[in-house]
């Protein structure tokens, strides 16, 4: 299921809106792209240790996370949280509301 979520990359005082769009499905990998630098990268340990300490479970399937727009670097660990909600909606593990539908 695909699943879209979104987060800021500050630069200075100017902010842009990131787009994270998380797939889950069959298979067993874990792939992040969009320019993340190693911290948003190591984001896969932080997260699944947050969600099984909080009664969650990592996904045993294949992860696919895009951070839009590509040509921003995506830096730090402020990603984690919509990431970590995105991860358990399109795993089915929390509900989700779709607002294009809203509208």
């Amino acid at each position: 299921m695909l699943v879209k979520t979104f987060g800021s990359a500050v630069f200075g005082i100017d902010a842009t809106t990131i787009t994270i769009e998380v797939d889950v499905t069959t298979g067993i990998k874990f792939l992040l792209v969009g320019l993340p630098d190693s911290a948003v990268k190591e984001s896969q340990q932080r997260i699944e240790s947050a969600l099984r300490l909080n009664g969650y479970k990592w996904p045993k399937k294949k992860i696919i996370i895009n951070m839009a727009p590509a040509d921003i670097r995506k830096e730090g660990s402020a990603y984690d949280l919509p990431l970590a909600a995105a991860v358990l909606a399109a795993s089915g593990q929390i509900n989700h509301v779709n607002y294009r539908s809203m509208f």
